[in-house]
């Protein structure tokens, strides 16, 4: 294969959970007497870690670190209790997964999402197991677009950057691929291919026919 490591983001990559995270922020948001719209979330907060959401909001220095933790702990238990019931995989994503380990691919799950997030996603759909390396947001100290996640998850498949290939759907993801070295594909699941200009490669699903040039495997995604 062209690439040795093969890094995947969780939400808007393997995984639809906007919904989720929307019904989380919106019921936090009511009780601080803030509505929020499903679109200006989608557009605006989806993918970004809870301090980075409630300093854009509310402005930086509202609420002190422990209370923006507690706040973000609360929307997060929404991901993990809804997860199984309303998330749904991006199309071919996690039999896109499954082939690449089977083909001897080096896999990593690089996200900004906690670690209670990611067991519950490999929880729902039985992917325990199947990454060679799973860095969350709990593992880096600096969130994208900074390149630390995606370089941490490199190391940790013991591939150099360059060599490897990493999907994502936001601006901050495609930034901090780029950052890190590596090739990204873009999945426009969440933003347009305007706004994810930066990447090399734009993929709809995991069934694009565009798939077939960029990552040419012996056997095909079926769903």
């Amino acid at each position: 294969m062209k690439y040795r490591g093969f890094i995947f983001d969780l939400d808007g990559v393997l995984i639809d959970s906007s919904k989720i995270h929307y019904v989380g922020w919106r019921n936090v948001l009511h009780k601080f007497g803030r509505d929020l719209d499903y679109e200006t979330f989608r557009s605006k907060y989806f993918g970004k870690r809870g301090q980075e959401t409630l300093d854009m909001i509310f402005g930086n220095g509202k609420f002190s670190v422990a209370e923006s933790k507690k706040i973000s702990d609360e929307v997060d238990s929404n991901f993990v209790s809804m997860v199984g019931e309303i998330g749904t995989p991006i199309r071919g994503a996690l039999e896109f997964v499954r082939l690449l380990k089977d083909s001897g691919g080096k896999i990593a799950l690089a996200t900004s999402a906690p670690r209670q997030n990611v067991d519950a996603f490999l929880d729902a759909f039985s992917l325990h197991g199947i990454f060679d390396a799973e860095v969350c947001g709990d593992d880096v100290s600096r969130g994208k677009p900074d390149p630390e996640a995606f370089l941490k998850a490199a190391l940790e498949l013991n591939e150099d950057p360059g060599d490897c290939v990493v999907f994502e759907d936001s601006l901050p993801g495609v930034t901090a691929a780029k950052g890190a070295g590596t090739t990204c594909v873009a999945l426009l699941t969440t933003a347009s291919r305007e706004d994810l200009a930066a990447a090399d490669y734009f993929i709809e699903d995991f069934l694009d026919n565009q798939m077939k040039t960029i990552i040419p495997l012996k056997n095909k995604v079926k769903v």
